[in-house]
């Protein structure tokens, strides 16, 4: 079924964030950057700046891409295909990498907007179309 790729991807990058949140704080502490406090009680303003920018990157996938899996999950339940749902996905999944990315090396904030912007649309592109096909049943493949 198509809709384990973009859940993949997603998952997947969730788990690289973590890993390399995770892999900054350690760095801090052993740099003598941090204490093992700041991090106990999430003293933000003590990290180092990538770190910080890491952990918030890492923070924001919960809320867009949990609730896009939720729908991918939804869409594979009911057997709902087609190429319309496999292109938001896509972009979806293509716009939160960017953005990510954008968030950590924190380069150009209106890119960094212009990439949430874009998953913002295809998330809500994507939930209304849900909703659209569920209650009328005409596809939108």
């Amino acid at each position: 079924m198509w809709v384990h790729y973009p859940i993949l991807f997603l998952i997947a990058q969730m788990c690289l964030l973590w890993l390399l949140t995770m892999w900054l704080r350690i760095s801090a502490i052993k740099a003598k950057q941090v204490t093992a406090a700041d991090i106990q009680f999430i003293q933000k303003d003590r990290f180092p700046r990538t770190a910080t920018l890491a952990g918030n990157s890492y923070d924001n996938q919960f809320q867009q891409s949990a609730l896009f899996i939720v729908l991918l999950c939804l869409l594979n339940q009911q057997g709902i295909e087609g190429h319309f749902w496999y292109v938001t996905s896509t972009f979806f999944v293509f716009a939160r990498y960017w953005h990510c990315f954008e968030h950590i090396v924190c380069r150009n904030l209106l890119l960094r907007t212009i990439a949430f912007a874009l998953a913002t649309i295809c998330f809500f592109i994507a939930w209304f179309g849900y909703l659209y096909q569920s209650l009328t049943g005409i596809s939108l493949a």
